[in-house]
């Protein structure tokens, strides 16, 4: 989904969802009006509903008109702007006659969509006042539910902190940089005020039409235009978020013909799949991928219209300038822990800046920092409140432990993505396909993938390859223990791992990672477990967090490369990205 097609349709629910608020006024005016506050009339009660047709016509439709006649071109000129950049005849990246037809047909169906509900809430609301009149439901209590069948859990109350907290909610929604707070205060609504849990209301569905129209104009008249190019190759594109469905991680970046997409579609099933075509619902409702044209024939290079190298002159190559020794400053991150004495901040900061590349240190300065700092035994970084957690002079065991370094990783893996709460690591396919060929690199087996994500198999690295990763980071070491009380009392005896040098601790970590947790178990070693590794995007988000850790020393980053040397490639092609930023 491209940066503006996301822009517009959050503008367009943030519209539509702020005049809802002016409807709600205007039906409670209305219904106050006519009733003077008194339900005492189911006559009356009839009488209201052209009233209260024509508010939900004058605001809501309204707005929904006019975003559809202002802002939907601006969707056809961005399936214009894509297919202009496509190597294909130039007839077929400009408006055409067909195209204006297409697009005004394409506005009108996307119209139908707000009639019906506004149809469907009229005969709510119409039904609320004249249930009121024969229950003798208080006026204030009709009111109050007028409010929730447009608004729900945001309607206007007489609790001073409700209003607040709505006003919060509405006023940063669509700023990522403060979804956590979004997130708490619209939990506060539903648990300490008990508001509209069920969320059947005007509010919650206009705000998804408002947004699914956009996509479904988009894929529509992409869909359109592709037919008439004559592509009949799609790929499905856009971004994961910790919630996306099962069709759309297994889906994303894929490649596939017209008939391989409606086939899939007409015998798959998943989590939140809609009715409808797959070019236009895609992955269900709020779906936020689309599916862009394409032709396998484009990756193949040609140079048909250049001239060949023997056409060409000899270049001539300028002696190369030297390049001139640049220093880049220390990070000064013990400025951030939330205690601790000067001279333990000065050390936290000598220990982080010798655990980093002069690159890193370009990274870091490029991107936000932590929120808080803390300098613990436990080494951890929680993304939704941005706290790094890593000891200092950390050791495993007899080896030094680069913590600190790793931990950030972690933050630069998520701050430097662009879907909030999600690591570039755990969605970048390039990165993920780069370990599951690594993983393949061992002795193992390959069995069929039962969740169907996955049409390569799930492979598994036998005792074989364990064995022979084993001997790489350290070697094994028989352990004993013996009573205090009675040191000639043997209590028990196992077998552990010894590493063999700095840093190799992370790599451990980044084995048992490939292994899924059984490294960590069957060796007695450093890890995560097979229970961590059950988590999406765990297995990603290690290995690129014990990579970071691990750049700046050069013994361990070489074992690094001859276990994963596919993902440490993808790895330094992400950190050359940041560097550039």
């Amino acid at each position: 989904m491209s940066k503006i097609l996301e822009k517009l349709a959050d503008k367009h629910e943030e519209r539509i969802i702020n005049v809802l608020y002016k409807l709600e006024e205007d039906v409670v005016k209305e219904v106050t009006r006519a009733t003077k506050g008194q339900l005492v009339s189911q006559r009356l009660a009839i009488q209201l509903r052209p009233q209260i047709k024509q508010a939900i016509e004058e605001n809501f439709l309204n707005e929904a008109d006019l975003i559809i006649n202002d802002e939907y071109n601006k969707i056809a000129k961005e399936v214009l702007d894509t297919f202009g950049k496509m190597p294909i005849p130039d007839k077929f990246k400009n408006l055409t006659q067909v195209d204006l037809t297409t697009i005004n047909a394409l506005k009108y169906q996307s119209f139908a969509g707000f009639e019906d509900i506004a149809e469907r809430f009229s005969k709510i609301i119409n039904d609320e006042v004249y249930q009121s009149t024969i229950a003798g439901r208080p006026f204030e209590d009709m009111v109050s539910n007028i409010r929730s069948h447009i608004n729900g859990v945001y309607k206007k109350s007489n609790i001073n902190e409700i209003n607040e907290l709505v006003d919060f909610v509405n006023e940063n929604k669509f700023d990522s940089t403060k979804k956590i707070q979004v997130e708490e205060a619209v939990r506060k609504l539903h648990t300490q005020y008990a508001s509209d849990r069920a969320g059947n209301n005007l509010r919650k569905y206009a705000g998804q039409i408002a947004h699914d129209s956009v996509m479904q104009f988009h894929g529509q008249f992409t869909v359109a235009k592709a037919k008439e190019a004559g592509l009949n190759h799609f790929t499905y594109t856009g971004t994961l978020v910790r919630d996306s469905r099962e069709f759309c991680v297994s889906m994303l970046n894929k490649t596939l013909t017209e008939k391989q997409i409606r086939d899939m579609w007409n015998t798959r099933s998943w989590g939140g799949k809609s009715t409808g075509d797959p070019f236009i619902v895609r992955g269900g409702y709020r779906c936020r991928h689309t599916w862009i044209p394409t032709d396998p024939a484009w990756l193949e290079e040609t140079v048909d219209d250049l001239p060949t190298i023997e056409e060409l002159p000899p270049p001539v190559s300028p002696p190369e300038p030297k390049k001139p020794v640049v220093s880049v400053a220390d990070i000064s991150l013990g400025a951030l822990l939330n205690r601790g004495s000067k001279a333990t901040r000065s050390a936290y900061d000598k220990d982080f800046n010798s655990q980093l590349t002069d690159q890193q240190k370009v990274i870091i300065n490029k991107l936000e920092k932590p929120n808080i700092v803390k300098n613990t035994k436990k080494g951890v970084y929680y993304a939704g409140s941005r706290q790094l957690q890593a000891e200092l002079n950390a050791k495993a065991e007899d080896v030094k432990s680069f913590v600190i370094a790793h931990e950030y990783g972690h933050h630069v893996d998520y701050v430097s993505n662009d879907v909030k709460l999600v690591a570039w690591s755990e969605s970048n396919q390039g990165f993920i396909d780069a370990i599951k060929k690594d993983r393949r690199r061992f002795d193992g087996t390959s069995y069929k993938d039962l969740t169907g994500k996955d049409p390569d198999g799930y492979f598994v690295i036998s005792k074989k390859g364990l064995d022979s990763l084993h001997k790489k980071i350290g070697k094994k070491k028989n352990v004993k223990v013996y009573s205090k009380i009675n040191p000639e009392r043997l209590l028990t005896e196992y077998e552990t791992t010894v590493l063999h040098d700095d840093g190799f601790n992370s790599l451990s970590d980044i084995i048992d990672a490939l292994a899924r947790g059984h490294f960590q178990r069957a060796y007695n070693t450093w890890g995560h477990g097979v229970n961590y590794y059950k988590k999406r995007g765990s297995v990603e988000k290690e290995i690129f967090a014990n990579l970071f850790g691990l750049r700046h020393n050069k013994k361990a980053y070489a074992v690094a490369k001859d276990i994963i040397p596919n993902t440490v490639k993808e790895f330094e092609k992400r950190l050359d990205e940041l560097e550039k930023l």
